[in-house]
């Protein structure tokens, strides 16, 4: 019996409660918006002191000029590039670069000093699968330096020390 009368009475409750609804709303003297692109713009004119916060991740700003959807949904870059690695390394006059391409793709291959600039550049049309790619390393001087492979929108690094 008192089962039931906990569940009508629950059912009750129910049936007369109403939630809140809030509506997105901005008072302000004129604005505007567009979607460009997949993107949408809107501004608004006439909020004179508007408080804005802002960290690595997130941008607050007072009121209801608000994205309504927040966080990244971009699709990430696809990995065209697994089991870099460069051999011999320390090498002295070459060293080889071995990596499975998983699309047919432009390849940059960079050698870049310990300063981060580009010593050396070669761009190549590379067809999927396994590469074996001989890197010369004549003329650099000793010390420590960085093997890129950019393929898509992504780099992949591997240290390289020229003995």
């Amino acid at each position: 019996m008192k089962k039931h009368l906990f569940t009508y009475a629950m059912l009750a409750v129910s049936s007369t409660a109403s939630a809140q609804q809030l509506s997105r709303s901005v008072t302000a003297t004129t604005g505007s918006g567009v979607v460009l692109n997949k993107t949408i713009i809107q501004y608004t004119v006439g909020e004179v002191v508007v408080a804005t916060l802002q960290n690595s991740s997130v941008l607050l700003t007072q009121g209801f000029q608000q994205p309504e959807v927040a966080g990244n949904n971009a699709i990430p870059d696809p990995i065209l590039v697994t089991g870099f690695i460069v051999f011999p390394n320390p090498a002295n006059s070459q060293t080889k670069l071995e990596f499975d391409l998983l699309e047919d793709t432009q390849v940059n291959i960079q050698l870049v000093n310990n300063a981060g600039q580009t010593l050396k550049n070669i761009a190549i049309n590379m067809l999927a699968g396994k590469v074996r790619y001989p890197l010369p390393l004549t003329g650099f001087a000793p010390g420590l330096y960085y093997v890129v492979v950019k393929a898509g929108n992504k780099n992949y690094s591997e240290k390289l020390v020229i003995q």
